[in-house]
């Protein structure tokens, strides 16, 4: 089990390195001079000689592996480097953008999860039935249509229209019910097919049909069979759509106005500040890791399969390290 965690942990930092590299190959080939854009940005009026001193002391003429092991040291330091436009520490901005995002995507996901489950249960317990039927041809229809065009028409109807929520998120409480809303529907029409398979599965499985038998009333075979079973599979769905609403559900965000990262990065790809790319990518990848390997351990803990595949592999692992002995 300890190996098993160890592993995960290593995967985790050699995941980070590896994005790390590659967004700062990507941001080193882009077009445009940092020194220059550094200095527009600034309003200085630049020559020649000046601009060149600037990229000097930006470490610019360095090679590629030099900036790049100089950029992941400071980052390793807390330091993030300086935003082109604002001039101010890119950490700053940052710390402002992601946890909106996070604030919102929790709350997103808790919505998502009191639409999914209470629906996928019902269409479990009544399989085949008309308002089984009816509810897998309604997220079956609204899951075609992307997720700006159901804000679109959540904005006319209830902000434009009936005037009961505001346009922009961050005007008051109420301005978040849209956006959440609009991910959350969106999102259910995934969650409830794959629920309602897992459901179905555990209801038909002999450990049900044994706790039936037994005369166990349909209310607790629910929570402790069913739902306990269901649980890693709930867990690796939250992780994989926080995974993806921590990169910023961009559209939707500059939709509501919401001041998530998710818009950040939108601004900042336009102007091209690439300090701010940069270290907005490293730290979605952060969180989606970090998600990522808090999952597969919960999942490894509550999966007693889990627990004894990772026991079985760690023997075999001791089998083969062991030396034979050969009796005579």
């Amino acid at each position: 089990m300890t190996r098993y965690f160890i592993k995960l942990l290593f995967q985790m930092i050699l995941i980070v390195l590896c994005v790390s590299f590659l967004s700062f190959l990507l941001v080193y080939l882009a077009k445009g001079d940092p020194a220059e854009s550094i200095l527009n940005a600034q309003g200085v009026p630049y020559t020649k000689e000046l601009l060149e001193l600037k990229r000097a002391e930006m470490g610019l003429y360095d090679s590629f592996i030099l900036q790049y092991l100089r950029w992941l040291g400071n980052i390793l330091h807390g330091n993030f480097g300086i935003s082109y436009r604002s001039g101010g520490p890119v950490w700053d901005q940052l710390a402002f953008y992601f946890p909106n995002t996070l604030y919102l995507a929790l709350h997103i996901l808790l919505v998502t999860l009191a639409i999914s489950l209470p629906l996928s249960i019902f269409s479990a317990y009544h399989i085949g039935s008309r308002l089984d039927q009816f509810l897998m041809s309604v997220c079956a229809f609204l899951n075609a249509i992307p997720s700006f065009v159901i804000g679109i028409f959540l904005m006319l109807v209830f902000s434009v229209k009936l005037r009961w929520f505001p346009i922009q998120s961050t005007a008051n409480e109420f301005g978040l019910i849209l956006p959440i809303c609009t991910i959350a529907l969106t999102m259910s029409t995934r969650y409830i097919p794959q629920l309602r398979t897992a459901i179905i599965d555990e209801l038909q499985s002999p450990a049900v049909e044994g706790a039936r038998g037994r005369g166990i009333s349909e209310g607790r075979i629910l929570l402790k069979d069913v739902l306990y079973n269901t649980l890693p599979f709930i867990l690796t769905l939250v992780s994989l759509s926080l995974g993806s609403l921590l990169g910023g559900v961009a559209i939707i965000e500059y939709l509501f106005s919401w001041p998530g990262i998710g818009k950040m990065l939108i601004a900042v790809v336009v102007n091209r500040d690439y300090p701010l790319v940069q270290g907005a990518v490293l730290v979605i990848t952060l969180g989606v890791v970090i998600v990522n390997f808090t999952t597969q351990a919960l999942i490894t803990l509550l999966n007693p399969k889990a627990r004894l595949s990772q026991q079985n592999q760690s023997l075999f692992l001791k089998r083969q390290a062991s030396p034979k002995r050969y009796g005579g």
